[in-house]
């Protein structure tokens, strides 16, 4: 191969290399716009549960979420066909490039006896194919997700009450745009989106009652066993109850021993984020009646999900070192024993 012939091929291949570029350059700009508005979004969730007045709109929180949740769906999974076609175009041009400087070293290769000079071309090829195969398979393929632009969860990622990545707090977002539809037979816990990894746990007491002994914290019952009385809900076992929530069936009013038409319900939610107990007051209750929702008025959150050295919890157990909490500080702020058990588990 003459050096008019290398010389003409090395210019072609610049040509290409910076087409290529600029071609990056666009997509990248383009996935960007997706990736602010998926990451607002999701800003938007994780602050939906401390808005103001959040219990005035009976149900609208439940609305917020479902419409939330389905916007960052269609944005983190939105296929662009053009986009496609021209990251797929991008990468057939770098394997253009690719077969070019191979074609060049190895013409070199043939005509230069010097074995120093061959080890340096070699490495400078390998060299070269690395890093084009790695922008090819790897920089350009992840362009075709969002999530992977912006580091952002998945859609499966942001139903899990387990994720404890970008300080999710999805069990208090389950709690709060959760709803209670009492049957003659059965109480249902429902949320507007199924949701994973979540145990629940309720219970009730009467308006006259001086103490409520069935919420109240025992602390001489072990944290193993407190976890033992919940009730992990499949996200795949759910039903609709007339309307388009996702109903699980967590007891009936018999267990319980629901007497009155009013009481209170604490419904408490459990997963390797925290701790949330939401307050239920059913008013109205009748056994021949068909149904009763009854709508969160309050929550209490103990988070361990929390990333930031201004939270007051995180910074006991830092300046508590590896020195064991009692036990009303195991269960009040969950801790590193409730991690420990429910990973074991």
């Amino acid at each position: 191969m003459s050096g008019e012939t290398i010389g003409l091929l090395l210019a072609i291949n610049s040509g290409i290399l910076s087409v290529a570029g600029l071609i990056t350059i666009f997509i990248s700009m383009n996935s960007q716009h997706n990736v602010q508005q998926s990451r607002e979004i999701l800003w938007s969730i994780f602050t939906l549960p401390y808005k103001k007045n959040l219990f005035l709109e009976k149900g609208a929180i439940g609305q917020e979420v479902f419409r939330k949740f389905i916007l960052y769906e269609q944005i983190i999974t939105e296929k662009n066909t053009f986009l496609r076609k021209i990251i797929i175009f991008s990468q057939m041009v770098l394997t253009f490039s690719i077969v070019i400087w191979t074609t060049i070293v190895l013409n070199m290769l043939i005509w230069n006896p010097s074995p120093l000079d061959k080890g340096v071309l070699l490495l400078g090829l390998g060299l070269a194919l690395c890093f084009l195969f790695y922008f090819i398979l790897k920089i350009l393929g992840d362009l075709k997700s969002i999530s992977k632009v912006g580091q952002l969860p998945t859609v499966d990622q942001l139903l899990d009450a387990n994720l404890l990545t970008n300080n999710s707090n999805i069990i208090t977002l389950a709690a709060v745009s959760s709803r209670l539809k009492i049957l003659a037979t059965d109480i249902y816990i429902g949320f507007p989106i199924p949701f994973k990894n979540l145990m629940v746990h309720i219970s009730v007491h009467n308006p006259v009652d001086e103490v409520d002994s069935s919420t109240e914290i025992v602390d001489s019952q072990s944290l193993a066993d407190r976890i033992n009385n919940f009730k992990k809900l499949d996200p795949e076992d759910f039903k609709l109850l007339d309307d388009d929530y996702c109903y699980y069936q967590i007891s009936n009013p018999q267990s319980l021993g629901v007497q009155n038409n009013s009481f209170f319900a604490t419904v408490e939610f459990l997963s390797k984020q925290g701790f949330v107990a939401t307050e239920f007051y059913c008013e109205g209750l009748n056994i021949n009646a068909n149904k009763l929702i009854v709508y969160p008025y309050s929550f209490v959150e103990r988070f361990v999900n929390r990333q930031s050295k201004l939270d007051p919890f995180s910074r006991y157990l830092n300046s508590a070192g590896d020195n064991p909490l009692n036990s009303e500080a195991d269960w009040i702020n969950i801790g590193k024993s409730f991690k420990a058990f429910l990973d074991k588990e």
